[in-house]
C-alpha cells in the first residue's frame, strides 16, 4: 500500500548551475523517481536573471533529457520567475525496475515458512 503514495519533492537550481551541482541533483532526482516520487524541478530567476529565462528552460529542457524515460512530464510552468517542471514516475519503467525484488520476496517468504 505504501508504494502507491507519492510524494513531492522539490529540487531547485539557478539558471547558471555549476556542472558537479547539476550532476549531484540529477542523481537525487533519479533516485525519487526510482522511489516512485513525484519531482518538482524548479528554477528560480530573481531580479535581472530574468534576461536569462532562455537558459532556464534550456536548463530543465537538458534536465528531462537526461532524466530521459524514466520519468513523464506532468506539468511545467515557464510563465512567471519560478520556472518549474514536474515529473512523474514513468509507470511502465517502474514496473520492469519492481520485478525482480518481488520474485525474491516470495523466495524469502517461503523460506520463512519452512523454517517455522
Amino acid at each position: 500500500m505504501a508504494a502507491s503514495r507519492m510524494d513531492l519533492k522539490e529540487l531547485k537550481m539557478g539558471y547558471n548551475i555549476d556542472v558537479h551541482d547539476y550532476s549531484v541533483r540529477l542523481k537525487a532526482a533519479q533516485k525519487f523517481l526510482k522511489d516512485g516520487d513525484k519531482v518538482k524541478i524548479i528554477v528560480n530567476l530573481k531580479g535581472r536573471e530574468n534576461e536569462f529565462r532562455n537558459n532556464a528552460i534550456e536548463l530543465l529542457r537538458r534536465f528531462q533529457n537526461d532524466i530521459g524515460e524514466l520519468a513523464v512530464e506532468e506539468n511545467k510552468n515557464f510563465r512567471d520567475r519560478n520556472m518549474s517542471i514536474i515529473l512523474v514516475p514513468n509507470k511502465a519503467i517502474a514496473q520492469k525496475a519492481q520485478e525482480p525484488p518481488k520474485k525474491k520476496d516470495k523466495s524469502t517468504a517461503n523460506e520463512v515458512s519452512a523454517g517455522v
